[in-house]
């Protein structure tokens, strides 16, 4: 039988239970007595040392600079190098708040002699990253770096690092073609194809560094750490290493560069010298000429405000985007269209009486006397413009349109490297029709047919129809980088010549038009003898485009038109006749007659082409950006 006890009272723990709430509530005591001691170690006795700790230890995300490619010529000869520069970088979260800011814009500008606003406006985007190391200030020179290094300590979240800077080999070597860097816009920021670059980061803005921008530019790597409130590394918490950029190697030979440069003198111009058998672009000059040194670090606002309001466009890239009538050039591809189309042979015959009259409109031949009877060979080696006239009568425009764009690429542009070519304009009856709203006359047809009218294209479509006709009618793509190799060296790509059309054509009526081609050089009558080369047969054509209508030509005396409405003059050529390598051609603006301007320029380019002994450096220096170019009178 169970112990009887007496019952608890009423709001009184058994024996038991008292025993147990005893013991829990020392426990209690005892724990929060632990507790307390701990906190007094923390807050008071380790509490300066882990404040100091925890208000002056960062982590720090940086990105690691990558190593631009290099640009060589076909030969190897590096003509866009890097050079070491410095960066100054800045993590906001170190900084503070609006007035520290603008306190340490006011010293960095002090010490470096900077504009403090600027690198106000300039500090203001970097906030969205605020606990990451960005560029506030790129390509520092060594005597920045040397000031501010001295400093850094008294700057809060400032740190300087090594990087590197675009070093040409030459500031007025191919500027057009090589191109130069500079700093990244807003814009692009938000593009994709600029994805992981940051305010500050230089991007190329034209010619092959801005085109293959991409290739070039390689990837940043990135840094994680632990730094002191000085930027002083504490801990290396991770790390990606960055991807140097590929190396272009371009198909510019730097001696065929050199001469097209020195010989166009302070003509504003354009020279391409190209492959016909690939269509490498062995040279490309253009002139007024600007040097890229000028952009090296950045270009100064009144060197940018110079280039930019000089009226003869020094920064325009002549041989891609310069868009001209290409006169009797023109003949060339309008021959073999004509042929193409079956409406006229070889033999067709065509009389020149020094014009031809439509309506009450006399459209008259450069021969006021008339040539005579004239076929394909003679109205090619004497340019008989009566004979183009009637074949364009014949072809029409939209059936001329056709040929021209399909067979030589004209009107659109192939793209040939760089950003900035442009296409040209071949016309038919429907861009009359939403160009002008209003529809295609019949005479309309004629000028077009020797180039003029509203028929425009640029030095380099021009090489491209004459490649045509000396190869035989085959089309290709024309390009500037030959090679990519890795940053080591290592073959990555070839580029391979690219087909774009052949001419379905009897080779018998392409060797028809490559002989006129070669009596205008070679035969008496030839309006291109001053091209000859004394042992080396050379096929070639003359142009004179002009820029204003015959009215008004007439209205000048001799001499006396303004530079703005003299005649461009044109000269495109291959050579050897009889088994093409080389096909230039050159371009001078407001000049005169082709024959006598254009042709003596492509024969100096031509002779250093096939005779290597020839002193290119004793060739006059390449002309930067002239004043005013040769022929000009005072007014534009």
């Amino acid at each position: 039988m169970a112990e009887w006890a007496p019952p608890a009272e009423a709001g009184k723990p058994a024996p038991g239970e008292a025993y147990r709430l005893f013991w829990l509530h020392w426990v209690l005591v005892a724990a929060f007595t632990v507790m307390v001691a701990r906190l007094w170690f923390l807050q008071v006795d380790m509490g300066e040392e882990y404040l100091q700790k925890s208000e002056i230890n960062y982590t720090r995300f940086t990105q690691i600079p990558t190593t631009r490619g290099l640009i060589k010529d076909r030969n190897g000869r590096i003509l866009v190098d890097n050079a070491v520069s410095y960066e100054l970088l800045v993590t906001p979260k170190e900084v503070g708040d609006d007035s520290e800011a603008k306190l340490l814009a006011d010293e960095v500008g002090r010490v470096i002699g900077r504009d403090p606003d600027e690198l106000a406006r300039r500090y203001k985007p970097l906030l969205k990253q605020p606990y990451e190391a960005s560029v506030w200030l790129p390509d520092l020179s060594r005597a920045d770096m040397t000031l501010l290094e001295t400093r850094r300590y008294g700057l809060k979240g400032l740190s300087v690092r090594v990087s590197s800077i675009r070093k040409p080999m030459s500031g007025s070597f191919a500027p057009h073609v090589l191109g130069y860097l500079g700093e990244i816009s807003k814009a692009k920021l938000e593009d994709k194809d600029f994805e992981g670059l940051v305010q500050g980061d230089l991007i190329g803005q034209s010619g092959i560094e801005q085109s293959m921008d991409s290739l070039l530019r390689g990837a940043k790597g990135t840094r994680l750490m632990t730094v002191d409130s000085k930027g002083r590394l504490l801990e290396e918490l991770e790390s990606e290493y960055p991807a140097p950029g590929r190396n272009l190697v371009l198909t510019l030979d730097s001696r065929l560069q050199r001469v097209s440069q020195s010989v166009l003198g302070e003509k504003a111009g354009a020279v391409v010298v190209m492959d016909p058998r690939n269509f490498e672009i062995l040279a490309m000059a253009s002139s007024p000429f600007f040097n890229l040194d000028d952009f090296t670090g950045g270009v100064s606002t009144e060197r940018w405000k110079s280039l930019n309001d000089d009226p003869f466009h020094p920064m325009e890239n002549r041989a891609v985007s310069g868009q001209y009538p290409p006169g009797s050039t023109f003949k060339i591809a309008v021959s073999l269209s004509a042929l193409k189309e079956g409406v006229i042979t070889p033999d067709s015959i065509f009389h020149c009486g020094g014009g031809l009259r439509l309506g009450n409109h006399l459209f008259g031949c450069w021969n006021r006397r008339g040539h005579g009877a004239v076929n394909l060979y003679r109205s090619l080696k004497e340019s008989c413009d009566v004979y183009y006239y009637e074949t364009g009568r014949r072809l029409g425009v939209d059936r001329m349109a056709k040929q021209l764009r399909q067979n030589f690429g004209l009107g659109r542009a192939l793209g040939a490297d760089l950003l900035a070519e442009r296409g040209g304009l071949i016309p038919d009856q429907d861009w009359k029709l939403r160009r002008f709203k209003a529809p295609w006359s019949a005479g309309e047809v004629l000028p077009v047919s020797i180039g003029q009218g509203y028929v425009l294209a640029t030095p380099l479509q021009v090489a491209q129809y004459t490649a045509v006709a000396a190869n035989g009618g085959t089309l290709m793509r024309p390009h500037l980088v030959k090679e990519i190799t890795d940053f080591d060296g290592r073959l990555v790509e070839r580029v391979e010549p690219e087909v774009v059309n052949r001419i379905d054509l009897r080779p018998d009526y392409v060797d028809k038009v490559r002989k006129g081609l070669e009596a205008v050089v070679n035969e008496p009558g030839g309006t291109g003898r001053r091209a000859r080369l004394p042992d080396v047969r050379v096929a070639g054509k003359t142009g004179t485009a002009q820029v204003v209508s015959l009215q008004r030509y007439n209205t000048y005396g001799r001499g006396g038109r303004p530079y703005r409405y003299q005649d461009h003059a044109w000269y495109t050529a291959y050579a050897p006749a009889e088994d093409p390598e080389v096909v230039v051609t050159v371009l001078l603006e407001h000049t005169g007659g082709g024959g006598a301007h254009a042709a003596p320029v492509a024969q100096k380019v031509l002779a250093a082409y096939f005779d290597k002994s020839v002193d290119v450096t004793a060739m006059p220096p390449f002309q930067v950006q002239p004043d005013r170019p040769t022929g000009w009178k005072g007014e534009l």
